[in-house]
């Protein structure tokens, strides 16, 4: 049984800081060199020591998805394919966020309605939920909030605008080089979810 996790409740797109560490990785800072600038000196400006931590946690994961070839394009790249990358990396690392993308997000690209309701989110969550057993365990605080942190992601990618009722889905102008990137590392499924094919 595929194995699902609800911890990105507590994630944010954290897109600067995204930025940020990828800027320091191509500045020749390891990741000890890193995780030093964060802790000593609040690099990243979080508001506790356990915030840092968090978001390093995370930020490593979400590049470890990642290779140095998106490392070298991605400062060339202008900030909404930047952003992409981000939201490629989260996919990568979450296998519910990936599947929201693929079957929800993808789903309105194809069917060009270029609108989300929040019933549409429900009903991928009701059909997960029948599907997963561990989903099913999840309290209905945790899956309202996963939702909302969908959602939230996927607004602050440019993918989704908020129009009160809905949200208006926006396909992404991927710059070409991001697109040859993807179809050189078979990210096939990157590809199907921001082309809508």
């Amino acid at each position: 049984m595929p194995k699902y996790s609800a911890t990105m409740v507590s994630h944010s797109f954290w897109f600067a800081e995204f930025q940020a560490y990828i800027e320091l990785l191509n500045a020749g800072y390891s990741e000890d060199d890193i995780r030093a600038k964060a802790e000593e000196d609040n690099y990243f400006k979080q508001k506790t020591a356990a915030r840092t931590q968090d978001l390093l946690k995370v930020l490593k994961k979400r590049l470890v998805t990642l290779d140095q070839d998106y490392f070298v394009l991605f400062p060339s790249l202008d900030i909404s394919n930047q952003k992409l990358v981000n939201l490629i990396s989260i996919m990568n690392m979450n296998r519910l966020f990936n599947e929201f993308m693929y079957e929800v997000y993808r789903g309105e690209l194809l069917l060009g309605d270029a609108r989300l309701h929040d019933y549409e989110i429900e009903d991928f969550f009701n059909r997960k939920r029948v599907e997963n057993a561990q989903i099913a365990d999840w309290t209905e605080e945790t899956v309202e909030r996963l939702a909302g942190i969908f959602k939230t992601f996927c607004r602050e990618a440019e993918l989704l605008k908020d129009r009160g009722d809905y949200d208006e889905v926006n396909r992404p102008m991927l710059d070409l080089r991001l697109e040859d990137l993807l179809q050189a590392k078979h990210a096939h499924r990157n590809l199907a979810v921001l082309l809508g094919r």
